[in-house]
């Protein structure tokens, strides 16, 4: 009966993946324009909710699949691999998730959070406030007011994926001081939000700024969140997360590597063949892109499979098995990231001038991929896994390693 039981949850986390394809096929024809013109995909978004793509998560007593992070990352580079944008902007939401599954949360966060995911709500973030002198100071408070009544009230400089959420978990200080999570419903009165992210790469994440202004809110969305100086598999969870966008980015890149020498490339006036399809250089540079692509993707479920590995095992608590995951992870993040970068900038070697065509907008997946690598710096990635191998340093804590 048991497993019965068992391979009926594993089909159907594998109907819920199957159903990201069509999904991701149709961003992929759109994404060029999209990128180009500031167009949010919030057709994409709705059809991975109706989907259950974004419940993969949530446990089976909540009603969910129980899927595994490996799971989850799979669906992450396919998505990545139609936009990366929407990728990342699910990332909050996903991460969300995560963290109810950790230490970190109690039973009664999970009680009242998993059964809203599973019913469909998505959730965004807002955390790094447009003041502070790194990015996790948080100006932004959660005090009661004269009659006692919790009040939010901040200006955060973006947040992750909120103009396609139901509800936005925004970090806080109590009156105590404390480190808090707040869950306040995205229509809440006192909520702006604005489409303003201008960064060169990653443009259309939904993730511009957002002003509280004396939010009301329940004692029941005030979530506890990490001390900050301890290892979590969520926050690790968080970095791994990213480099499956990138990877998403290297798939992207090989298969319009593919599509231009195809049906638009020309050889050169010198080239040694009568087609850009038969020049050995450039069939070259669509072989590097097309390793990377399949190195990049087999990279990141290694390290999603470390992660299951440490979740499995229960070792929430267990310092060295943290450590361990998150170099994995970091050395992911830092052979993914540069390979990418590398072969989005490679993908200009199938053609001439005019691939650099605005119409082509070839140009995203390298912006794309510069703009997640500057998320959290590659250096420090090298650094950390230096450290651990030669000293048993374990990587930082904080949420932005």
């Amino acid at each position: 009966m048991r497993q019965v039981t068992v391979d009926a949850h594993a089909a159907d986390v594998a109907v819920r993946l199957s159903r990201v394809t069509p999904i991701a096929d149709a961003l992929r024809a759109h994404d060029a324009d999209a990128e180009r013109d500031r167009e949010l995909q919030h057709d994409a978004v709705h059809g991975l909710r109706r989907a259950g793509v974004l419940s993969l998560r949530v446990p089976q007593v909540y009603g969910g699949p129980g899927g595994r992070v490996a799971d989850v990352v799979r669906a992450v580079i396919e998505i990545g691999a139609g936009s990366s944008n929407v990728a990342q902007a699910l990332r909050a939401h996903f991460g969300f998730c995560e963290r109810l599954l950790s230490n970190r949360a109690t039973e009664a966060e999970r009680a009242e959070w998993f059964p809203k995911i599973n019913a469909g709500m998505v959730i965004g973030n807002a955390i790094t406030d447009a003041g502070g002198s790194v990015p996790g100071s948080s100006a932004t408070t959660v005090l009661p007011d004269t009659d006692g009544v919790l009040r939010l009230n901040g200006h955060k400089f973006y947040s992750t994926g909120t103009l396609y959420a139901d509800l936005i978990a925004v970090s806080a200080v109590d009156a105590d001081g404390n480190d808090v999570q707040v869950i306040v419903p995205a229509d809440r009165a006192g909520v702006e939000l604005f489409d303003d992210w201008d960064g060169f790469g990653q443009r259309m994440t939904a993730s511009g700024a957002t002003r509280f202004t004396d939010v009301e809110i329940a004692p029941v969305e005030v979530t506890t969140v990490s001390d900050g100086a301890h290892l979590g598999h969520s926050t690790t969870f968080l970095q791994l997360y990213l480099a499956a966008v990138t990877a998403g980015i290297a798939a992207a890149v090989a298969a319009d590597a593919v599509d231009y020498v195809r049906h638009r490339a020309r050889p050169a006036a010198h080239s040694l063949a009568a087609r850009a399809a038969d020049d050995p250089f450039v069939l070259q540079a669509v072989g590097e892109i097309s390793a990377v692509a399949a190195s990049t993707r087999a990279l990141v479920l290694s390290a999603a499979d470390a992660l299951d590995a440490l979740v499995d095992s229960g070792a929430h608590d267990h310092g060295d098995t943290l450590a361990a995951a998150a170099v994995t992870v970091a050395q992911a993040q830092l052979v993914t990231g540069r390979l990418t970068l590398q072969a989005a900038q490679r993908l200009f070697d199938t053609g001439g001038a005019s691939a650099t065509a605005r119409s082509l907008n070839l140009d995203r997946h390298w912006r794309n991929a510069r703009t997640l690598a500057s998320h959290n710096p590659l250096d420090y990635k090298a650094h950390a896994a230096g450290d651990y191998h030669v000293n048993g340093t374990a990587p930082p804590a904080n949420g932005y390693f």
